[in-house]
């Protein structure tokens, strides 16, 4: 396994956290459990010749916030890549999400990049009143590309997904189509709700999600369209792990 395999493993981790949508049961002015905000981190390990090797240290926060001036719940998302692995990301990954209170609505998401001195980003404004998504990317020297999708409760960026699949109540082998916002494009997938895991960290009962992409991956080329994803059923509805495939070498994210 090369090294550029092992930066696109940790590039496809920052795609994965830059989380899944199905509206809470909740009344609009209610908060997530108060169990369920704080900071947690990750290690993130990928077979290179392999050899099972850590190549990234990840952390995800969920806070009470505010956006515009209302109240609002932070998502807050750091990717840090280990020894060698610091050549090929020049800066951290960072992204932020903003959500409703109950977390049933995005509000927006940011994704700042640089390229040598010049500043580029990913960026979703959800107009919650218009019923449209506002999509940019920048990507120096090349100017703005700007994009437009329906705010169809279905369609929002991954980081704000991964707080959403944290409080799903969805039944065990029920499923619901949706889109990623990655990169300014909508891609089409199917999450399912695989039911109880009793087995992939034992001591803890978790639930296990399976998310399914169409017609590409996590990567351009195709790999890493399926994705599974593990949270506790506890109160403090934790997300354990990611685990996905990238270049036929496994990818996976646990908790530390």
């Amino acid at each position: 396994m090369s090294y550029l395999s092992s930066k696109s493993a940790v590039i496809a981790l920052s795609i994965v956290i830059s989380t899944f949508i199905t509206p809470f049961r909740a009344s609009a002015q209610s908060w997530v459990p108060a169990k369920a905000l704080g900071t947690v981190e990750y290690e993130v390990h990928y077979k290179i010749m392999g050899i099972d090797t850590k190549v990234a240290t990840a952390t995800i926060s969920l806070e009470k916030g505010n956006w515009e001036q209302q109240p609002a719940l932070h998502s807050h998302a750091v990717i840090r890549a280990n020894s060698v692995f610091k050549l090929f990301m020049k800066a951290e990954y960072i992204a932020d999400a903003y959500l409703s209170p109950d977390g049933q609505k995005p509000l927006y998401f940011i994704n700042p990049t640089e390229k040598g001195d010049k500043a580029g980003k990913f960026e979703c404004k959800y107009d919650n009143k218009g019923g449209t998504i506002r999509s940019e990317v920048v990507r120096p020297p090349a100017g703005p590309v700007s994009s437009s999708f329906s705010l169809d409760g279905r369609t929002m960026d991954l980081l704000s997904l991964l707080v959403h699949i944290r409080f799903l109540d969805m039944a065990p082998g029920a499923s619901r189509q949706m889109h990623l916002l990655m990169s300014g494009k909508s891609i089409a997938a199917t999450l399912t709700c695989q039911g109880i895991d009793k087995e992939r960290f034992p001591g803890t009962e978790t639930k296990r999600f399976h998310l399914k992409m169409r017609g590409r991956g996590l990567m351009e080329n195709g790999s890493g369209d399926e994705i599974n994803v593990w949270c506790t059923t506890g109160s403090d509805h934790r997300l354990l792990g990611l685990e996905t495939i990238l270049n036929s070498s496994p990818m996976v994210v646990t908790v530390k």
